[in-house]
């Protein structure tokens, strides 16, 4: 989709996300045959409520609605990120500071290709996990995949 419309649909929802003190985690616009479809997640420490997410999306679609951007073929879904979302970059890793995540890497680190650990420290470039036998510094461009473990 045309990035200036993202641009455009980011200031819109932005002072609703910051309303609710969140992160707008991910913003996708795409078409789904003539339909346009606004996929918002957003998040913040604690995680964010379906109310609020509702409450969200209300107002983004009254906005959207007067200014007549897309007539009546749009539609706007807001969410949280989950619990079972890959982590990818420095900001979703901050979101699961001193919780347990799997990581998978591209190549061996301390001897293996996964590890299992608490976040302890994250960086723009690189994540330090507390496995049961040590501290591990993970650049993040060795992560192949990364989850949060639920248990």
């Amino acid at each position: 989709m045309c990035d200036k419309l993202t641009e455009q649909i980011k200031a819109l929802i932005m002072p609703y996300i910051d309303e609710v003190s969140a992160a707008l985690v991910e913003l996708n616009v795409k078409h789904s045959g003539k339909t346009v479809v606004i996929d918002i997640i957003a998040d913040r420490p604690g995680g964010i409520t379906a109310g609020e997410c509702a409450c969200i999306n209300k107002k983004v679609n009254r906005d959207i609605e007067e200014k007549q951007w897309f007539g009546e073929d749009y539609v706007v879904e807001v969410a949280s990120p989950g619990l079972d979302r890959d982590l990818k970059t420095a900001k979703d890793f901050s979101r699961v500071l001193s919780r347990r995540i799997r990581v998978h890497l591209l190549e061996t680190i301390e001897e293996k290709v996964e590890h299992l650990g608490e976040v302890v420290e994250v960086t723009e470039s690189e994540i330090l996990i507390k496995t049961k036998d040590k501290t591990i510094t993970i650049p993040l461009g060795c992560i192949s995949k990364a989850v949060q473990v639920i248990e």
